[in-house]
Order: C-alpha cells, then sequence, then structure tokens
C-alpha cells in the first residue's frame, strides 16, 4: 500500500492577523504547492484539499518521507512574516484512517495551534503527528517531533448515519478568451485520503467502483442544478466501460430523466477510460444522450493518437487528453503529438483540449499548441464551489483551493 500523510499548515498569528486569514489563504497554496511541485517529484504526488492542507502519497515507500519537507516551514515563515515577528508557521502531519484525516483536515486553524503547542493534547481524531516549527533554536536542525494523540474524557465515537459526500469542483478553462467557461463536478465519501477526479493523473480515475462514482456525480449535479441557477457549464463523469454495459444501463437510466428535466442545457457529460478507437455499439447510446439530456459530449483519452476521424460528425464537441506521468519533456512531447492533428480536429468539428496540466509550463505549451480547453492542478485546484464564468489572465493561473 502507497504511503500517504496530510499536510496541514498552521499558522501561530495575532487576532487582527487571524480575521485576515482566508487572505492568507491563496498565498500559503501558491508557495506550497511550487515547494511540491519541485521537491516532491515524480512518482510522489500532492494534492491540495483545503489552502492549508494537502495530501502526500508515495507509491514506492512504506512511509512519507518528512525529510524532504523540513524546508517548507523556513520558506512558508520567509515568505508570509519575513523576518519579523509577525507570525509563526507549524507544519504538522498527520497519518491515519479515513475519518481521522477529515476530522484533522476540518478543525479549524485555533485547534491546530493548541495541538502543535501542547504535548499531549485531546483530539477528536486518532492516528499519529508529527510536527516541525520554523522557529527552531538557531544552529538547530529542523526534525519532526511526534505527538501523543489522546482523547478526551467521556468520548465516544458518533453513531454512523449516511455517508457523507464532499463535492469537489475544478474550474475548466478557455485559452482562446482567457476565461473559466465552467467546472468538473466530482463527488467522493467524505474524508476520502485519494479522492477521485477526472483532471488529475491515472492515481486520480475511479478505478475501483467506476459506476458508483458516476452515479454519485450525477446525483450531486441533479440536487445542485435544483438549488439554484449556476454560471457556467457543469462536466459530469460517466464511465465508457460502465456505458457499454448492459447490467449498467438501468442505474444511469433515472439519473438521466433527473437531469434532462433540470440541466436547462448547462450539463456536459465528461466520458473517461476511452479507449483509442470507439465501440460502434456505444454511438447510438451517445447520439441519444446529446439530444436528451446533455449539451456537449467531451471523450477523455489517455492515448496522443486517439482516432479523432473514426468519430460520427456532430456527436462529440470535444476530445481531452490526459498529459501522461513522468517528466516534463514526456508530458509535452504527448501533447505535441495531440496537438499535430489539429487541422484533423478542425475539419471534424471538434474542439481539443487537455487536462492533468500541471504546471504554468504546461500552460504556455498548451497556449502555443493552441489546445482550447485546459484543466488541471496548474489551472485550477480543488474548489467547494463552482468557479462558473470566470475572466482570469493566463499569468494568474492556477486558481487554487478556497482557505478551509
Amino acid at each position: 500500500m502507497p504511503a500517504s500523510a496530510c499536510l496541514r499548515i498552521v499558522l501561530d498569528i495575532n487576532d487582527e492577523q487571524f480575521a485576515k486569514l482566508d487572505a492568507l489563504g491563496p498565498l500559503v497554496t501558491k508557495v506550497t504547492g511550487a515547494f511540491l511541485e519541485s521537491r516532491w517529484p515524480w512518482p510522489k504526488r500532492f494534492q491540495a484539499l483545503t489552502a492549508f492542507s494537502f495530501m502526500l502519497t508515495d507509491p514506492k515507500a512504506d512511509d512519507v518521507d518528512v525529510s524532504r519537507l523540513e524546508r517548507l516551514a523556513e520558506e512558508l515563515q520567509l515568505k508570509l512574516f519575513g523576518t519579523s515577528s509577525g507570525g509563526d508557521v507549524t507544519l504538522l502531519l498527520h497519518d491515519g484512517d479515513a475519518a481521522d484525516t477529515a476530522a484533522f483536515v476540518k478543525a479549524d486553524n485555533g485547534a491546530m495551534r493548541r495541538l502543535a503547542s501542547t504535548p499531549t493534547p485531546p483530539t477528536p481524531f486518532g492516528g499519529r503527528l508529527m510536527k516541525i516549527a520554523a522557529d527552531a533554536p538557531p544552529g538547530r536542525a529542523l526534525q519532526w517531533e511526534p505527538l501523543v494523540l489522546a482523547r478526551p474524557a467521556g468520548w465516544s465515537a458518533p453513531e454512523k448515519g449516511p455517508a457523507e459526500v464532499r463535492l469537489e469542483f475544478r474550474g475548466v478553462y478557455l485559452t482562446a478568451r482567457q476565461s473559466f467557461i465552467g467546472d468538473g463536478l466530482f463527488a467522493n465519501p467524505a474524508g476520502s485520503i485519494n479522492p477521485s477526479s477526472l483532471v488529475d493523473g491515472p492515481d486520480q480515475l475511479p478505478a475501483a467502483e467506476p459506476m458508483a462514482f458516476d452515479l454519485a456525480c450525477l446525483d450531486a449535479g441533479v440536487r445542485l442544478l435544483k438549488a439554484a441557477p449556476i454560471s457556467g457549464t457543469l462536466f459530469l463523469p460517466l464511465c465508457y466501460s460502465s456505458l457499454l454495459r448492459q447490467s449498467a444501463s438501468g442505474g444511469y437510466a433515472d439519473r438521466f430523466t433527473q437531469l434532462a428535466a433540470s440541466s436547462g442545457g448547462q450539463v456536459a457529460a465528461t466520458i473517461y477510460d476511452v479507449p483509442r478507437t470507439l465501440n460502434f455499439h456505444l454511438f447510438g447510446q451517445l447520439k441519444h444522450l446529446k439530444e436528451k439530456c446533455f449539451a456537449h459530449l467531451d471523450l477523455h483519452v489517455a492515448d496522443p493518437a486517439f482516432e479523432v476521424e473514426s468519430l460520427p460528425a456532430g456527436l462529440v464537441s470535444s476530445v481531452t487528453l490526459r498529459l501522461p506521468e513522468g517528466e516534463e519533456r514526456v508530458r509535452l512531447a504527448a501533447l505535441k503529438r495531440f496537438m499535430e492533428r489539429r487541422e484533423t480536429f478542425k475539419r471534424q468539428k471538434i474542439w481539443p483540449a487537455v487536462t492533468n496540466v500541471r504546471t504554468h509550463g504546461e500552460v504556455q505549451a498548451c497556449l502555443r499548441e493552441k489546445a482550447l480547453f485546459i484543466s488541471g492542478m496548474g489551472v485550477c485546484g480543488p474548489r467547494p464551489a463552482p468557479v462558473g464564468i470566470l475572466t482570469c489572465h493566463m499569468e494568474r493561473l492556477p486558481i487554487l483551493a478556497q482557505a478551509a
């Protein structure tokens, strides 16, 4: 099992600064994201959960390599407070099950400050915890210190009710207009250590139970559309292989009917797990979906040589390449190969798009290659509410996770 832990950035600040905590969130996320991008190299992975918390994974290790993170506290201290005494930065690393991790992420900054300063604080979550503070005495190397976790007196586990769902929105960016045009919606069990999405790497794809993931997202989409008007297009996931299974058709049909009644032409289907060549039996089903409840169909592919020319005219609106794992040169080579057929895309009247875009360099490469739509951590981090339609100059990307 890959090593994983949740990193939490804790700020010890005065009351006046605490009132502006949300304003510090984007800067904390930007500095931490840039640090992890350069010093938490692939195949290690990281994902922003909130502006102050990140999930770290390492598929090739039994334990998270904390030595790589020792400089982060110092860098955050310098970026946020300079050499003044305006505040202190402490990093907490938590390792526990999904429920414990969810409680750790949800705890407010005040509770985290007490946890960082008290040797044996009572906590509503278990697992193990280590900390690193930027205010270590001069000449002493920063090091992680274990904290003993304890339950408060009289604490008992809450009764389990219906499974909670955490919604995550990821903005989709139109390069030609330098504007967000809508959001991918992903629904995961609350406290998921490795939440599924379609705009990150293959490790984030819902491999175990894709149909259950799809249905949770469709249900969330219906609730969202019924609750209030939304801005822009809402992209909802559908697994290609699940759509092909006759046994799965009934589970989807009811959701499609509900979407048709509430979509208002604002919903697109993102069909993932698509092979290089489509099964012709699916064409009729896709046509029916587009006529009934989806304004657009978007095919997500991993193969830059996907046979765009095999698609019937007018069936899909876009084909999105998920950039492969590996070094940036490998990823950019796949992008270039995919976009070499831009004339074929134009002839087929299909928009070329790219996802799993991680860095500003990859954003710029997508612009040079004329990819029309882009998404991924380099474009927009996980957010608890839709971005919707939003003009945003490319130099301001990524829009990062909102503060907790």
